[in-house]
């Protein structure tokens, strides 16, 4: 099996990151983070700055792969091209609901999957990485019951090698002398908390502009779409700071 480093971006990869460059996690055989090519700046600017001249100061190559090299996936989808891709509010019954999550899936878990075949390694023996930390064990469980981790094709870093919290991770990072890394996420994820958004409104306005765009051309085809939980245009939400709750993603992998 060929160890295949699949990184989110956040926190817990970054700490991962640190692991492997402080010798106590090995070398994978590939690194590699998906560019949705919506994530929020802050992922990105983290990452140049600090992970990738890391990796490369110590020999290893870290991959970052946009999406759209291998997927001509976008938003919409489906026969009619009327299907969106990522997991919006709807108000269309007179209750608010929620979309189903496709975008993970389809932008990340198999965008990653054909790039690492096209450098020669198959599905059937790449072992992925995924940075789920002990205190996420509604996940973790996920994983462990699910049939690519009982085939071998799961490594869980934070949980099995090196148990470690999120809290903990974020100590890690600290202690290495990098700054608090960022949540990984894309800036029009409907998943975002309040808390998110405000930051994204305040500290990342590029950001924030696209996805008011973004969120008012979904109603030009879908007339019930929303990114935000109160099914108002985005611009006009007001924000309410709340606890931190986890994530409401389907795979949460895009968030480690």
């Amino acid at each position: 099996m060929k160890e295949i480093f699949s990184s989110g971006g956040g926190t817990q990869s970054t700490y991962i990151a640190v692991l492997i460059l402080q010798g106590r996690l090995p070398r994978p055989d590939v690194s590699v983070i998906i560019d949705t090519e919506r994530e929020r700046s802050a992922v990105w600017e983290y990452f140049e700055r600090w992970t990738k001249p890391a990796f490369e100061k110590a020999g290893m190559e870290f991959h970052r792969v946009k999406k759209s090299q291998f997927t001509d996936i976008d938003l919409w989808s489906g026969k009619d091209g009327n299907t969106l891709e990522i997991p919006a509010f709807t108000n269309q019954t007179g209750e608010i609901g929620k979309l189903p999550n496709f975008c993970s899936h389809e932008w990340k878990t198999r965008v990653m999957n054909r790039f690492v075949r096209s450098l020669g390694i198959p599905t059937k023996l790449q072992k992925r990485w995924i940075g789920f930390s002990t205190n996420e064990k509604r996940r973790v469980n996920r994983i462990l019951l699910g049939e690519e981790f009982k085939k071998g094709r799961i490594r869980l870093p934070l949980v099995h090698d090196i148990p470690t919290t999120r809290e903990e991770a974020i100590q890690g990072v600290l202690d290495f002398g990098w700054p608090m890394p960022p949540r990984s996420a894309c800036w029009m994820c409907a998943n975002q908390q309040d808390e998110e958004w405000i930051d994204l409104k305040d500290n990342w306005p590029a950001d924030f502009e696209e996805a008011c765009k973004l969120d008012e051309s979904m109603r030009e085809r879908d007339p019930f779409a929303f990114l935000h939980s109160s099914c108002v245009p985005l611009r006009e939400v007001k924000f309410e700071t709340r606890p931190d709750d986890e994530r409401q993603c389907g795979s949460g992998g895009c968030f480690v």
